[in-house]
């Protein structure tokens, strides 16, 4: 389905309370009788797709979509892309409204309560995220877009333990999947997993090779491992055009440091905006240490 994916890298893809509760925002369109969808009438996958450099996954999430990506989806004729689009823009009212002005053709639908829940999540709502993932899951038990979000909603919360078995129940619920793959490999990277992580980057790059993330995600791995020649080739094939962003241009300055290539990885280190996150400001003071670049 729709998976919602990431936190800096994750990927996101309900009870018994009808929909968000606006009722001042709601016409009298809600309330007209239609005959209810089935799961099987919805997609799960997203049809509608804007060119992206991360499109490994654009088929079942839109959350690696940058800003400006997102800009180029105007509007939708379907109801769930428009809920999306709404939250991931932060228009969580004119979200909500929508969502329930859809609810009597969409509230059998594990499609429905899942984005639903997914714009709780980006507001922040963690609890109600979780009391209509559980609806999506009532509606559609296993419904693996709903698992992987969990997954997500418990990584974003700091406990990691959770988000690994959600992750991995609903990788298992469905091999095909690519979302709960993505979310999985990047857990185990973060624990330093390499062997774990790197198998599923890989299989996931053999389907899209030139998705950005993925190819950062399969570097990053070769650095960790200390295999540096390969690592760079990975970061070869990134346009030189992402070298600025922190997570991608830290760890090849890093990398051409360990290869002797100081002057390029000198060249690199002075393309990288300055990060934002508390993480990447400490490992941007120790790269620039390492290259002998003083504050």
């Amino acid at each position: 389905m729709k998976f919602l994916l990431i936190l800096a890298f994750l990927v996101s893809c309900s009870s018994k309370n009808k929909a968000i509760k606006a009722p001042e925002t709601v016409s009298n369109e809600a309330f007209k009788k239609e005959k209810p969808l089935t799961n099987a009438q919805v997609s799960d996958y997203y049809k509608e797709s804007a060119k992206s450099i991360n499109p490994a996954l654009q088929d079942e999430t839109l959350d690696r979509l940058s800003q400006s990506e997102l800009a180029n989806y105007s509007s939708s004729s379907d109801p769930l892309l428009d809920i999306s689009l709404k939250c991931l823009r932060g228009d969580f009212k004119s979200a909500f409204s929508t969502a329930a002005l859809y609810f009597n053709r969409y509230q059998k639908v594990a499609a429905y309560w899942n984005q639903v829940a997914n714009c709780h999540l980006n507001s922040g709502a963690h609890r109600k995220a979780l009391l209509f993932y559980n609806k999506a899951l009532e509606v559609k038990p296993n419904y693996v877009p709903a698992l992987n979000n969990i997954g997500v909603m418990y990584s974003r919360q700091g406990m990691d333990q959770k988000a690994l078995i959600a992750f991995e129940k609903a990788n298992k619920e469905s091999r095909f999947s690519k979302t709960p793959r993505f979310n999985l490999a990047r857990l185990y990277l973060v624990y330093g997993l390499v062997d774990l992580a790197l198998p599923l980057f890989q299989g996931l790059l053999s389907e899209s090779s030139g998705d950005v993330d993925l190819l950062n995600a399969v570097a990053t791995a070769y650095v960790l491992k200390g295999e540096f020649e390969k690592a760079k080739s990975y970061y070869q094939n990134v346009p030189n055009t992402e070298w600025g962003r922190a997570e991608i241009g830290l760890n090849l300055a890093l990398t051409l440091k360990k290869l002797g290539q100081e002057e390029e990885a000198q060249k690199v280190l002075k393309k990288i905006a300055a990060p934002q996150s508390i993480g990447l400001k400490r490992y941007y003071v120790f790269v620039k240490s390492q290259l002998g670049v003083s504050e």
